[in-house]
């Protein structure tokens, strides 16, 4: 179980490391973001709420209103998909040249990405529909 996420990821092993390594690559996305680290990510949000400038606000509601979504999407039992792998890495890819939140507009857009991606990658496969046919690789 991945604890900061408070969701247990199943299914194909490689579909699985992909995926998690997504998420351990978002994860340090909010603590280099904010210099903040917590054991979950609602601790992390509920402590940001008491130190971020007013106009951050809007992004940690964003987050509190889409985590439950992303845990649902995290449950699914992740088969083995090249296509699917394909378009985690491609995620990866993206995130991971942020980590040092050198820009921190395009960080939050990795992490706000990644909240909106994830489900819409997991729906894409379970509609059976291939990479090819939506343009996502």
């Amino acid at each position: 179980m991945d604890k900061w996420w408070g969701v247990t990821l199943s299914g194909d092993e490689k579909a699985v490391k992909a995926l998690s390594e997504l998420m351990d690559i978002n994860k340090t996305l909010f603590e280099n973001l904010y210099k903040e680290k917590a054991d979950t990510i609602e601790e992390h949000v509920r402590k940001l709420y008491e130190h971020v400038p007013e106009y951050e606000t809007k992004f940690l509601e964003f987050i509190d209103d889409q985590l439950p979504n992303l845990r649902r999407y995290l449950q699914f039992e992740l088969p083995y998909n090249p296509q699917l792998i394909s378009s985690i890495e491609y995620e990866i890819y993206i995130s991971s040249a942020e980590i040092d939140c050198e820009y921190p507009f395009d960080a939050r857009g990795c992490i706000i990405t990644f909240f909106q991606r994830v489900p819409e990658i997991i729906d894409l496969h379970k509609e059976g529909l291939s990479a090819e046919q939506i343009n996502l690789v």
